[in-house]
């Protein structure tokens, strides 16, 4: 088994409802205390969405800066940004808070989430045996993906590289190939339950198809989230084999955790780590994995 550190990244509320659970963040101040108490439970990277008050999308870039501000005066983590998915329909305006966090070093995030490749994330319900929606298409062409990875790095901001199916690990590979994506190159593998049809399984089988394809020849760290469903399946997978942990209540409410706050969570995987042997690693050590 590997005993490397592992470097648990907390999802801590993408786009999610609170009628899934009460205790997503919204506000500037809600994501930052999220922070402090996700780094005593043993995050050391905290991934967020802006938000309304009212929990819908925010993609004013002012409200980006203002948490990552408000995070940096209440935690060392580090900090990655959404560029938005599929609600910002315009390349360059899918940038502009990073654009805006160049020149500002205290509100500038440390990385941010690039999806390599295009995959369909419309809900089935097996129930009715129909789809919930039928027109939501992640597009990412290969000419968005350079175009967002140019505007990061002139920013300084690392991309993590978000990989749906092998395709997309495949585009991962030619990124770092290339180089525009530097080594080491933090890479995570998004699995797909709760109806979501366009990511792999959260599976051993559906790890493993991933880890098999993995890179070899590059210096790469990867982690493992799943939208709509527990990671625990691909979480063992990944502490078997090296790699880290992305949860979070912004993917999935952990019903078999009574709808924990986003610590809890962090708590468990942390503990489920160290159960495997591997210790948690602090928001230096992680520092020095990602190469930032």
């Amino acid at each position: 088994m590997n005993k490397k550190k592992t470097i648990i990244m907390v999802r801590v509320n993408e786009y999610t409802s609170r009628e899934l659970n009460k205790n997503i963040p919204f506000t500037p101040d809600e994501i930052a205390e999220t922070a402090r108490e996700c780094e005593k439970a043993g995050a050391s990277i905290i991934h967020f969405h802006a938000r309304k008050s009212n929990g819908d999308p925010s993609h004013d870039p002012e409200v980006y800066l203002e948490i990552v501000s408000k995070i940096r005066e209440r935690s060392s983590l580090i900090i990655d940004s959404t560029l938005g998915q599929i609600t910002v329909k315009n390349t360059k305006e899918r940038t502009s808070h990073i654009r805006k966090m160049k020149d500002q070093p205290m509100k500038r995030a440390d990385m941010a989430a690039l999806d390599v490749g295009s995959t369909n994330i419309d809900t089935y319900d097996y129930k009715t045996k129909k789809f919930l929606s039928t027109n939501k298409t992640y597009h990412n062409s290969i000419e968005t993906c350079l175009s967002l990875a140019n505007d990061m790095d002139n920013a300084g901001v690392k991309p993590h590289l978000t990989c749906w199916t092998l395709p997309f690990l495949r585009t991962a590979d030619a990124l770092i190939d290339m180089g525009i994506v530097k080594e080491p190159a933090f890479v995570q593998l998004a699995f797909c339950e709760g109806g979501i049809l366009g990511g792999h399984p959260c599976t051993i089988d559906g790890a493993l198809a991933f880890i098999r394809m993995m890179p070899v020849k590059k210096i790469i760290e990867w982690t493992v989230t799943c939208k709509g469903g527990n990671l625990i399946p691909a979480a063992a997978v990944a502490l078997e084999h090296g790699g880290h942990l992305s949860p979070g209540i912004g993917d999935y409410a952990y019903p078999e955790l009574k709808y924990p706050d986003n610590a809890k969570v962090v708590k468990f995987f942390a503990n489920l780590s160290r159960g495997y042997g591997r210790d948690i690693a602090n928001s230096d050590e992680a520092r020095l994995m990602l190469g930032l």
